[in-house]
């Protein structure tokens, strides 16, 4: 573990009066905390530096030292039950769809542990096989990966003899039987659980994760006949008395992470959020949602690097005064030499805000982008890129972000919080920004925000994307403006809902966003710490869902792009993601419409046409940079926006973005496409309401230039003093 002291908390969000829960891992006895405030996490010697107040607080001084290990890998627990252990002879059915079968052991499903007379069906070196102690049983065919078989166990007590059945279903290839028999131990697991997708080793740990699909695991009291195994493996319902002991039905659930017997009362509880969702066996392609036909995806895939709660212990707790301000704290923990910072995000109490102003901090963006894999990512030359000690320990302990794919291949589409999010940190850079000298990105360069409005002495309550989802329009409706982050990318309907809402009732928005309301996202309903998306195409993605399996397992909406669902920023926003650099950005040119007197406020003190020829903490230089957007009528942008100035002039390296282009051309960089440029936009509302959008993650980057004093600080403080005073 690279990282000799790290930690999480229990929430992100919480208010004066309610506690937070820190959960540390130290590799040396002792370790300090002390509680600050955070202001500006860039340590970047161009703009003002690394600043944080020291806060007294209750978690002030030494605490006990201890390791606390990563646990990955899903799997289902069934508690054990009267009954669940078969008094003799018993059989086991399930389907599977391997995407691993090749790699180390891999266990389908098991029953205590193999030392005390528990088995394990498992797949090992390719080939299904049965375990009881040190006995093994082989089916003597190399599974092929992404096929579906139907896989039999059957523990015959009065021959002695376990039996394997193995049948691959493919169009293209006969239903041979796989099979294999042998006189091995029968088990005796006695009064344990059973798990679905791993096994308990010697060891209190769970092993043996399987990567891929399983699909109506059964077991049955009895031994079934070959005219029974047969039947199940071409689909066919088997006779009224051969009923199963305890048969889960994985489509029951999927919007949760229960699992239903329904044979019995043996119900189960996923762990570690494996993939729902997802196609079964008998998956036919008519429906591709899984609300509209929920037998057809029977499946759950497992996968042995997914983890939804590392489950640490609590180090500490801390008690949020009642008089301490709305803001962005940090548990600052140090050992020797290492240091972590832990932030939680202090919000007023509900219905009581203290500000005009709310500052919106994209946390469901923050967990997307959540321990991205940058030194593992092979589009990336990594050269020369600085080693940050939080990029090892991500690599190290096998971290994924919603950027990232699982072992198997597979696209991550869960990413938690009760975990360590190491890269949502101060003093911490996206690696391959500004040429692979690294640069702020989300939370650290959401900072650059927090900064300017401090250091202007605005009064700013502080919120949540998990606030935002959960409290709806009544949160934003006592402000005179919302503010977003620099890279507000990941919204979940219920968050464009309430801002919309904002915005009819005469609220106004200062969107300071490049790539904003970007992907369809949901908070998982159940626990409310994890988020959801699925990268269905056309997009800007790395990774592609499965066929069938493009809807969100938590809603069973459509995932993919707002765009495509008639909800794009262009529609309400007013401009939208068009184009993406890791080189400088551009200056804004401001627009001939950009001179009508209603828009005199917003350029109030500034000089020329030229906005943002500056220094910027993001990629260097320029106000317009890194990620961008454009106003288009022909994407849903409304007529009525106006646009203020627009930023070209970028070179190849910025490409329009996939879900622009039609048919390949070559002719989609800086220098041909008039698509790549950023307009920062203007957008009134009914009663009063606005947005106004600078359209580029990177002007926030330019707010400290100059101390503090240039043409973006000066247009940001222009239109926010006009909203908060009523003087647009």
């Amino acid at each position: 573990m690279s990282m000799p002291i790290v930690g999480y908390t229990d929430r992100l969000t919480v208010e004066p009066g309610q506690t937070v829960d820190f959960k540390i891992s130290c590799d040396v006895p002792t370790f300090t905390a002390s509680l600050v405030r955070l202001i500006h996490g860039d340590p970047n010697p161009a703009g003002p530096g690394f600043k944080a107040q020291h806060i007294a607080s209750s978690i002030e001084g030494t605490h006990p030292g201890r390791c606390q290990s990563l646990s990955a890998g899903s799997y289902v627990r069934v508690p054990y039950g009267t009954g669940l252990t078969p008094a003799g002879s018993f059989t086991v059915h399930l389907w599977i769809w391997p995407t691993l079968p090749t790699g180390g052991p891999q266990t389908l499903i098991s029953q205590g542990r193999l030392s005390e007379g528990g088995y394990a069906l498992r797949i090992e070196e390719g080939k299904v096989t049965f375990r009881v102690g040190d006995q093994v049983l082989s089916a003597p065919k190399v599974l092929r990966a992404r096929r579906w078989y139907s896989v039999s166990a059957v523990v015959d007590v009065t021959s002695g003899e376990v039996r394997l059945d193995v049948v691959p279903k493919a169009i293209n290839c006969a239903a041979e039987h796989d099979r294999a028999v042998g006189a091995i131990a029968v088990p005796t697991p006695g009064t344990t659980d059973v798990l679905i997708g791993a096994e308990q080793l010697d060891s209190a740990e769970i092993g043996n994760h399987y990567n891929g699909k399983v699909d109506a695991p059964r077991i049955y009291g009895s031994v079934l006949s070959e005219s029974a195994l047969e039947a199940i493996s071409q689909g066919t319902a088997l006779d009224a008395e051969v009923s199963p002991l305890a048969a889960w039905d994985f489509a029951l659930d999927i919007s949760n992470w229960t699992v239903t017997d329904t044979a019995g009362h043996f119900h189960g509880q996923t762990v570690n959020k494996p993939m729902r969702g997802t196609t079964g066996h008998n998956w036919d392609g008519t429906e591709t949602a899984w609300p509209h036909a929920p037998a057809q995806y029977g499946a759950i895939h497992f996968h042995d690097d997914d983890l939804g709660d590392a489950g640490w212990a609590t180090t500490f707790r801390w008690t949020v005064p009642d008089d301490l301000p709305s803001a962005v704290y940090a548990a600052h923990l140090t050992a020797g030499d290492a240091e972590d910072y832990v932030p939680v995000f202090v919000r007023p109490r509900s219905g009581a805000p203290t500000a005009k102003i709310a500052l919106v901090m994209p946390t469901f963006s923050y967990l997307a982008y959540a321990n991205e894999q940058l030194l593992n990512n092979p589009l990336l030359d990594k050269g020369d890129y600085p080693s940050q000690v939080q990029d090892r320990y991500i690599v190290e302990n096998g971290l994924l972000s919603l950027y990232d794919k699982h072992s198997d291949g597979s696209g991550v589409c869960y990413s938690s919080r009760l975990r360590p999010v190491v890269n949502m940190r101060p003093k911490v850079n996206m690696a391959w920004l500004d040429g692979g000298k690294g640069s702020p990105h989300q939370f650290n360069a959401d900072l650059h925000i927090v900064d300017w409005l401090y250091e202007h002495n605005y009064d700013v309550d502080i919120y949540t994307d998990e606030d935002l989802h959960r409290d709806g329009g009544a949160l934003l409706e006592p402000y005179k403006a919302v503010l977003t982050g620099s890279h507000a990318e990941y919204w979940s309907a219920e968050m464009l809902d309430a801002t919309q809402q904002y915005l009819r009732g005469g609220g106004r928005l200062m969107s300071l966003s490049g790539n904003g309301m970007y992907w369809v996202t949901q908070l998982d309903p159940e626990t409310g710490t994890s988020i959801e998306i699925r990268r269905r195409g056309p997009a800007t993605r790395m990774w592609e869902p499965e066929p069938g399996e493009a809807h969100l397992s938590s809603t069973g909406e459509l995932g993919g792009l707002w765009r495509f669902r008639g909800r794009g920023p262009h529609t309400w926003i007013g401009a939208g993601h068009t184009a993406e650099t890791s080189g400088p950005g551009r200056p804004y040119r401001r627009t001939e419409q950009s001179y009508d007197p209603e828009f005199a406020f917003v350029f109030d003190g500034v000089d020329g046409d030229t906005i943002g020829d500056i220094p910027c903490l993001v990629n260097s230089h320029g106000a317009a940079g890194f990620e961008f957007d454009r106003a288009d009528v022909a994407v849903g942008t409304p007529v009525e926006t106006v646009v203020l100035a627009t930023a070209d002039g970028f070179g190849d390296d910025a490409q329009n973005t996939i879900e622009d282009v039609l048919l390949a051309d070559s002719q989609q960089g800086g220098t041909q496409s008039p698509n790549v440029r950023a307009d920062m936009t203007m957008l009134r509302y009914p009663a009063g309401g606005a947005v106004f959008a600078v359209s580029s993650i990177s002007w926030s980057a330019c707010l400290s230039y100059n101390g503090y004093d240039n043409d973006v600080s000066r247009i940001t403080r222009n239109v926010l003093e006009a909203y908060i005073s009523d003087g647009m």
